[in-house]
C-alpha cells in the first residue's frame, strides 16, 4: 500500500511516475492508495489507467468519498484490479459501483459486523448490508472525530483490545470526544 505523494502537490506526471518507479524497484504487488484529504494531491482517474497497466500494480485504495469516480475507473481499466474503499461512510455506495472491499478502519472495532457487510454487499444483497451500515454509520463518524487514530484506540480500548496510547503529534481523545464514543458504540450494541 503505496499513498499518493504529499506536501509538494506533483503534477499528474509526476505521480505517474513515483508509482513506475516504485514499481519497478520491487517484486511484490502494490495498491495505489488516493487519499487527496491527507496527502492534497489526487491521482486523475487516467493517471491510474496508465499504472493498472504496469504489472505489479494490482489496485487501488480510493479514500476520495466520490464513489461515482470508480464507475470511471472499471470503464478505463479493463482488467482483474482489486478495488477497495478506504472510506466506511461510503463503502456501501462504492461496493454497488463494483468495489471489491475495503481496507477500514471500522473493522478494528466491529470486525465481524464488517465481514458481514462486505459478504452481503459481494452477493448483492444491498438491502442486508443497508441494514448493517445504519447500525455502524454512526461509529464510522465517531472514529474520526478527532485525529486518527486516537478515537479508534479509544473505542478499541473500551473493547478490551489495547490501551488507548497514541504517539505524538497524536494525543489521547479528549474527555467530550470519549463520552461521544461510548455513546456512539453503546448505540450500535457494541459494548457488552
Amino acid at each position: 500500500l503505496s499513498v499518493v505523494p504529499y506536501y509538494n502537490k506533483p503534477t499528474q506526471e509526476g505521480i505517474y511516475r513515483h508509482f513506475a518507479a516504485i514499481a519497478d524497484a520491487v517484486d511484490i504487488p502494490i495498491i495505489v492508495y488516493n487519499v487527496p484529504g491527507r496527502t492534497v494531491a489526487s491521482i486523475a482517474v487516467e493517471t491510474l489507467a496508465r499504472l493498472a497497466k504496469i504489472a505489479n500494480i494490482v489496485g487501488t485504495k480510493d479514500a476520495t468519498g466520490d464513489v461515482a469516480r470508480l464507475s470511471r475507473e472499471r470503464e478505463d481499466i479493463q482488467k482483474d484490479f482489486a478495488w477497495l474503499s478506504g472510506d466506511d461512510g461510503s463503502v456501501l455506495g462504492y461496493m454497488a459501483h463494483g468495489g471489491r472491499g475495503a481496507i477500514s478502519v471500522t473493522s478494528n472495532i466491529a470486525p465481524r459486523l464488517c465481514a458481514d457487510f462486505q459478504d452481503a454487499c459481494l452477493k448483492g444483497e444491498f438491502a442486508k448490508a443497508r441494514v448493517i451500515q445504519d447500525r455502524l454509520i454512526g461509529v464510522h463518524d465517531v472514529l474520526f472525530v478527532e485525529a486518527s487514530p486516537a478515537p479508534t484506540k479509544y473505542a478499541a480500548s473500551l473493547l478490551g483490545l489495547c490501551s488507548d496510547e497514541v504517539r505524538l503529534p497524536i494525543v489521547p481523545a479528549t474527555e467530550a470526544a470519549r463520552v461521544k464514543i461510548k455513546d456512539v458504540l453503546a448505540k450500535a450494541k457494541l459494548l457488552g
